[in-house]
C-alpha cells in the first residue's frame, strides 16, 4: 500500500492581534515525524521549558508550539525564516493559528490512510 506523503502544503493568511502585521505564505509541513525527528522535537520542548519543575501554563503551551513549528515547518515564507523558529514573532497568536494549521494537515493526512486502508481490506478477498 502507498502511503499518503508525509508532507502537506497549506496558505497561511493571519492578521497579528498584537501588532496588525499581515503573515502570509505558503507553508510545507510534515504530518508524520520518524522516530528520530519525534525525539529531536521532545528535546527541543525540554530545552524550552529550561529547568522549571512546574512550569506556568503559558511556558509549557508556548514550548510545545514552538518545538511542534521548528520539527514540523520544512518550507516556508521568508518572514518564517527569519524569525528564528517563530522566537522573535511578537503576535503568539500568530503562533497559535500556524500550530493549528499543522495539526489541521495531520489529521487531514491520518483520514487519507484511513481511507486507503478501507480501500485495501474491501479489495482484499
Amino acid at each position: 500500500m502507498d502511503l499518503p506523503s508525509k508532507e502537506k502544503t497549506f496558505d497561511f493568511q493571519h492578521t497579528g492581534e498584537t501588532t496588525g502585521k499581515e503573515y502570509t505564505g505558503r507553508f510545507t509541513v510534515l504530518c508524520v515525524l520518524n522516530v528520530g525527528q519525534k525525539h529531536a522535537l521532545s528535546l527541543e520542548k525540554t530545552r524550552l521549558l529550561g529547568n522549571y519543575q512546574n512550569p506556568t501554563d503559558d511556558l509549557a503551551g508556548l514550548a510545545i508550539i514552538l518545538a511542534n513549528l521548528r520539527a514540523k515547518v520544512v518550507e516556508a515564507p521568508e518572514w518564517w525564516k527569519q524569525s528564528q523558529g517563530g522566537a522573535l514573532i511578537e503576535d503568539e497568536d500568530a503562533l497559535v493559528v500556524l500550530y493549528r494549521k499543522i495539526q489541521e494537515a495531520e489529521f487531514e493526512w491520518k483520514e487519507e490512510l484511513k481511507k486507503k486502508t478501507q480501500k485495501q481490506d474491501t479489495n482484499t478477498p
